[in-house]
């Protein structure tokens, strides 16, 4: 455009306020066109020693602008972490205390949907170390237990039965009655498990036996967890550990 152009103010006015308000109705198009987002899915969570891990799943629709950040929540005692990203730790919670946690997703729009509670978990202290057979205890096969294994062998037809070592793992009763629970590896890392041994059990070993393989399936070796009951020794679990 040539100088005389810009000469005249009440045309480069116009100009100016055309383009001004091309922009506002664009900004506000995409206002008006995007939503919040809808709820996060599949809320987990995993206590530690007065934390907890939660994770979870985008929501099914972003509102039509990306997500910029996800907020936690306790229940009890409102404790909040924000994160960009699908997991956060949640910190300063109290130990011995059972929480669920939600979780909302925030766009330019704002605030979305809360999710559903997550499962219900409690913090606690230091973690018991996960069983193995390296640091379990062992002790001389008790005869007991010798002759509740191989009955139990012989009534599947399975017999002879030899016992590997002439040893028994020594089981920790309290920590393998408690159902599903969490432990500590040596190498920092947490497992959770489901323990075999009936919360009514007066003691509980683990002995490894040879047999005849099953029909089916070859496996001729077992681990076995025996419980001693009020009736006496019973296997209450094979093929794996306690």
């Amino acid at each position: 455009m040539s100088a005389s152009f810009w000469r005249r103010p009440v045309l480069v006015g116009v100009i100016v306020v055309v383009l001004a308000a091309i922009v506002a109705v664009a900004i506000y198009s995409l206002r008006t066109t995007a939503s919040v987002a809808s709820q996060p899915r599949s809320v987990h969570a995993v206590a530690h020693d007065r934390s907890a891990l939660v994770s979870w799943s985008p929501p099914r629709s972003d509102g039509g602008a990306a997500i910029v950040s996800y907020t936690v929540s306790s229940r009890p005692d409102a404790r909040t972490c924000t994160t960009a990203t699908t997991s956060c730790t949640v910190r300063h919670l109290r130990n011995g205390t059972a929480y669920s946690f939600t979780v909302v997703a925030r766009n330019s729009v704002g605030f979305g949907a809360v999710s559903s509670h997550s499962n219900t978990v409690t913090p606690t202290g230091a973690l018991a170390a996960c069983w193995s057979l390296a640091t379990s205890p062992t002790a001389p096969l008790a005869p007991a237990v010798r002759t509740a294994v191989t009955l139990y062998y012989d009534a599947k037809h399975l017999g002879p039965v030899s016992f590997v070592g002439d040893r028994q793992w020594v089981l920790n009763v309290v920590q393998q009655s408690r159902g599903v629970h969490r432990c500590a590896n040596p190498d920092g890392s947490t497992s959770e498990y489901v323990g075999s041994v009936p919360p009514n059990a007066i003691a509980a070993v683990m002995v490894e036996t040879t047999h005849k393989p099953y029909p089916v399936v070859e496996a001729p070796t077992n681990f076995v967890t025996v419980a001693r009951l009020a009736t006496g020794w019973t296997i209450v679990a094979e093929g794996t550990g306690p």
